[in-house]
């Protein structure tokens, strides 16, 4: 339920409701994806008052993407942005069952729900999509009661990234943090750009041990990073 995009992201948006009412307690969410499966990113911002509009496009899109494999996915919250002009209110994930599908589906919904477009900027303001084929098997845990930060990389230097990427993955782990997934290579459909290099969702034990990591992450050297959008998740 999304539009293009987007009618599969009513339905995520759905499901993150139903989960924020539910980790009140600690809580523990598991997401797998298999090899050739694909992982949707969405990030969003919604109007106030839409509750009718969210309703009909629900009951009209959503049927389109679920009749193509798609699946939602628990989601966060973003309550605070650390970096970056990037200022969506949720990011929801989802998945399909391959590249194939997702991609057809971008012409299905329009050719079957003509103002689809209109509809989604009516209820979203924001919406930015980044989607990743899973290269192999996926599993990573979502344990709600740590720290979670999305963090997105655009470096000018391809060549270069890796060695970056590599010494940021290093003070992760030296700071107490874990990597839960890590994507590069994605895409972005025209209209929802959202395109970095890397995208990373990182869990810590505390607060202080991430602003810990972020002090020694400044002294990496980041001359070939030209952007960088950062938030907390809840």
């Amino acid at each position: 339920m999304k539009k293009n995009v987007c009618n599969i992201i009513f339905m995520l948006m759905i499901s993150f409701i139903t989960i924020q009412g539910i980790y009140g307690q600690s809580e523990i969410d598991t997401i797998d994806l298999k090899k050739g499966e694909v992982l949707d990113i969405l990030l969003l911002s919604q109007n106030a008052d839409v509750e009718e509009a969210l309703k009909s496009y629900f009951q009209t899109a959503f049927p389109v993407a679920q009749r193509m494999s798609y699946e939602s996915l628990p989601g966060f919250k973003i309550v605070e942005l650390f970096q970056g002009n990037h200022q969506p209110d949720l990011l929801i994930l989802g998945k399909w069952s391959d590249l194939t599908n997702r991609e057809a589906f971008l012409t299905e919904i329009l050719e079957e729900v003509p103002d689809f477009q209109e509809r989604r900027r009516e209820i979203w303001p924001y919406f930015g999509l980044r989607y990743f084929e899973a290269k192999e098997d996926l599993s990573f845990e979502i344990k709600r009661e740590k720290y979670h930060v999305a963090t997105a990389y655009w470096v000018q230097s391809k060549n270069e990234q890796s060695e970056f990427y590599e010494k940021w993955k290093e003070e992760v782990q030296k700071n107490g943090g874990e990597i839960l997934v890590q994507l590069s290579n994605g895409q972005s459909p025209f209209g929802y750009k959202y395109n970095p290099d890397y995208f990373v969702i990182s869990s810590w034990d505390s607060e202080a041990n991430f602003n810990a990591f972020q002090e020694k992450v400044q002294q990496l050297g980041m001359d070939n990073i030209y952007h960088v959008n950062e938030f907390l998740l809840k």
